[in-house]
């Protein structure tokens, strides 16, 4: 998790409400998608991911085939 995670304990935005974007409608508590890093917006953020992990099919699917990979965003910058 990087240092500006909105997941972090000590950040003062409201995770309900930027959970309402990628939230599933019809099935409460699950998520249609993920939320983006907001340092890569290529992978998902690391937050979110150890929160919701098992809640939405693209993170289950992940674990199941076992192709989940954790990446360092600083890196990712550095290589384009």
């Amino acid at each position: 998790m990087c240092a500006t995670c909105i997941y972090r304990s000590d950040s003062s935005l409201s995770l309900k409400k930027l959970e309402t974007d990628v939230a599933d409608s019809h099935m409460k508590g699950y998520f249609k998608g993920y939320r983006i890093c907001h340092h890569s917006k290529k992978v998902c953020c690391r937050g979110f991911w150890d929160k919701h992990k098992d809640d939405f099919t693209a993170g289950q699917l992940a674990q199941r085939l076992d192709v989940v990979q954790f990446v360092d965003v600083d890196t990712l910058k550095e290589r384009k």
